[in-house]
Formats: C-alpha cells, sequence, structure tokens
C-alpha cells in the first residue's frame, strides 16, 4: 500500500505518521482487476483507515488494541461485493439492464446511459424515441452529438453522460465544484446529548449504521 494514500486518509484522521505500522498487509499490487486507476491502493488504504478507527473504538472500550490484517486483493473484491453476495443460499443478480452501457455516438465520441432504474430508462428512451432494445438504443445514440445526448437525458431527469478524458473532467463545472471540498466531511443536522456505547464483545457491538 503506498504511502501516500494513506496519509491521505490519516491527515484526515488526525492519526500520527507511525499509525500504518500497525496494519499488516497482504495480497497483491494494482492491476488485481482490469482497470487503470489504482483501485487495490485506495481500497486497501481506506480499509485500513477503517481497521484503524475500530481499533481506536475497541481501545476506548476495552483499553487494549487488536492486530489488524489487509488483504488486497480482498480490499479490491469489497468494492464489487454485489457480484459475490448471496441472500439465504440464494444467487442474487447482478444482472444489467441490456439497453444499459456505453454507446458509440457522432464524431467519435461516446454516451454512457444508465438504465437500471425504471426512471432513469424511460427517460433516455424518452429522449432517444426509440423501445427498450439495445441495437435500436445504439442506432439512436450514433446519431446524437454526445454532449448535446448528455444535456437532453439530464434534462429529462435521466442518467448519462458524455464519456470524458482525465483532462475535460479536470476542466468540467462539477470537477471544479468538488475540487476546493474535503474528501469526507460530517455534518452535524440536530443537537443530542452522547450515548454510551452498548455492551458487546466486538468493536461495533451494538452499533447500527445506515449504509446507502
Amino acid at each position: 500500500m503506498s504511502k501516500n494514500a494513506f496519509s491521505t486518509l490519516s491527515a484526515i484522521a488526525g492519526w500520527p505518521d507511525d499509525y500504518q505500522q500497525q496494519i499488516q498487509i497482504s495480497g497483491g499490487t494494482d492491476p488485481v482487476l482490469p482497470t487503470p486507476f489504482k483501485i487495490t491502493e485506495t481500497s486497501t488504504a481506506a480499509l485500513s483507515a477503517v481497521g484503524l478507527a475500530i481499533n481506536d473504538l475497541w481501545e476506548i472500550r476495552t483499553g487494549k488494541r487488536q492486530d489488524i490484517g489487509i488483504n488486497s486483493r480482498q480490499a479490491t473484491a469489497s468494492l464489487r461485493s454485489g457480484k459475490y453476495m448471496d441472500m439465504d443460499q440464494a444467487p442474487v443478480s447482478t444482472e444489467r439492464n441490456p439497453v444499459m452501457g456505453v454507446y458509440p455516438a457522432k464524431n467519435g465520441r461516446w454516451s454512457y446511459l444508465h438504465c437500471n432504474f425504471p426512471n432513469h430508462r424511460a427517460a433516455a428512451l424518452q429522449v432517444l424515441g426509440v423501445s427498450e432494445d439495445k441495437e435500436e438504443v445504439r442506432r439512436a445514440v450514433s446519431q446524437w452529438d454526445a454532449l448535446e445526448l448528455e444535456e437532453a437525458i439530464i434534462s429529462a431527469k435521466g442518467a448519462g453522460g458524455m464519456v470524458r478524458s482525465m483532462e475535460e473532467w479536470a476542466h468540467h463545472p462539477q470537477a471544479a465544484a468538488i475540487g476546493s471540498l474535503p474528501l469526507m466531511e460530517i455534518i452535524k443536522i440536530a443537537e443530542r446529548p452522547p450515548e454510551p456505547l452498548p455492551e458487546g464483545d466486538r468493536p461495533l457491538s451494538g452499533v447500527r449504521v445506515l449504509d446507502l
């Protein structure tokens, strides 16, 4: 795991520089999955930070600390955990809607259509003026300017966009809007007295979290 990847999170948490020494990393390095992005490094750093935060909580509970081990291949797999999930021993479908995907548009550009949710799918098909057929969608997208299609789908309250290079994204207004924001932010929404941690034999016993 790169020191830089972890240091980004460590600085936010206010941990000292030597905190990383508590973590034993095993597995491999990028690329574990076929992508140009360093998702193994990033996921390993993120789960290492989670482990340290939980360890801090365990120390508050018991006065003791635990050993932390992160397997980088498993950390990478956690980014697509839905692919490996079952429910009561029954497989869970991970199939995408057939028309969801990336399509060639005019002038050599590409457009991405997010169609897994019915409302997003309906918006895209309405803009394109076609039925829910992948070949019809492909032909329709090929007649559109990718940026104009992006704007039309967004106006229809759909989800989709023109595929951009990293340089193009860096100059996009949305990139500028988030560029100065912190990596994460906790916003207190109400006043409430502190509550003691529930009893339990694990660091997060009794703690409930809504994960979206």
